[in-house]
């Protein structure tokens, strides 16, 4: 895998300044309507949607992986597959963080730290708290492979296949655990879009999805045919 090159393709293209910019207008856009009926989470699709034909274009090997921001149909509908899946990983810590919330109405209730049902509750709130950030944590490693697996099948169903998945991982542990850390630590550099200016972070959280599905597509790439 170059994964050098997952932080800096993008730059090769002589196009990049366009079509950073209109990922980074989407993006701001995005955060800025998000309160007006979740106009701000659709627009999140197409970014996701964009990411993973990236991500495809990078798995078959094409010389300048970035594509053209056309087809918002298609990008929509894709990146709202991408979003369902990261959703439905994500429900087990949901539904735990759900009943974290309700043990922590309920100590307040109960009459904060005075009472034994109280402390109790705040023992509950803590298990509850550490299952949440396994479940995560889980949801964050399988991920990929799930992404991954619906690309190649450009099929909701394959993102679920967990046989598949668990084996895929095993057999490429070493690689995945590395595209796990470069893209959490693409995330960790995409914060730093605040030290630049406020306007910056959009840029640079999109910048990261492109890391971050680059590095997917490398791994595609590497194991395509076998997985």
């Amino acid at each position: 895998m170059d994964i050098g090159s997952a932080f800096t393709f993008m730059f090769d293209d002589e196009e990049w300044v366009k079509k950073l910019a209109i990922g980074g207008g989407i993006m701001l856009a995005s955060v800025l309507l998000t309160p007006l009926f979740l106009v701000g989470l659709l627009l999140m699709f197409p970014l996701l949607g964009y990411s993973l034909e990236m991500m495809k274009n990078v798995r078959d090997s094409k010389l300048r992986p970035l594509p053209e921001w056309t087809d918002f149909g298609a990008l929509f509908k894709s990146g709202m597959f991408v979003f369902l899946i990261g959703l439905v990983y994500n429900i087990p810590a949901l539904l735990v963080y759900c009943l974290s919330f309700a043990a922590q109405f309920g100590m307040s209730a109960a009459g904060g730290d005075s009472s034994d049902m109280a402390s109790a509750l705040s023992v509950v709130v803590i298990c509850f708290t550490c299952l949440q950030i396994v479940l995560s944590l889980g949801a964050y490693i399988l991920l990929p492979a799930g992404v991954i697996r619906y690309a190649q099948y450009d099929n909701f169903g394959a993102a679920f296949q967990f046989g598949e998945i668990f084996s895929f991982i095993r057999n490429n542990v070493g690689d995945y655990i590395i595209v796990a850390l470069l893209a959490w630590v693409a995330s960790l550099v995409a914060a730093f879009g605040l030290i630049i200016c406020i306007v910056g972070v959009f840029f640079t959280i999109f910048w990261s999805y492109l890391v971050t599905f680059n590095l997917f597509g490398q791994l595609a790439k590497k194991t395509q045919g076998t997985y």
